[in-house]
């Protein structure tokens, strides 16, 4: 499980299904961490974001011919982080989490 900006995102249904019983609140999605980037879904398993390896946190849009168009965005299952500082430890948090080594250039 990775949190960012308080909310949860769940790797599987069983990790989803747990949140609903325990204290801290239910997922807010989903997480599928790749090789280079960890992709966010709603729950309904739509894409709404990515990590990539160089600690950038981009919303997904999807456009009218059906790819992704990914940008500098509030995801809004997300929200707006308080700071800029917290952003980037819950996204150093979520790379770390997953064996992602994060690329400085």
């Amino acid at each position: 499980m990775i949190i960012l900006n308080g909310k949860k995102f769940a790797l599987n249904n069983k990790e989803f299904t747990e949140s609903v019983f325990t204290a801290g609140g239910t997922c807010t999605g989903y997480y599928k961490p790749l090789k280079k980037q960890i992709k966010l879904y709603d729950t309904t398993k739509k894409l709404i974001g990515v990590i990539t390896n160089r600690g950038v946190l981009a919303k997904a849009t999807i456009q009218e011919n059906k790819k992704y168009w990914y940008s500098y965005g509030t995801i809004k299952e997300i929200g707006e982080f308080a700071s800029y500082s917290i952003m980037t430890s819950d996204i150093n948090n979520a790379l770390e989490d997953n064996n992602i080594i994060k690329k400085y250039r």
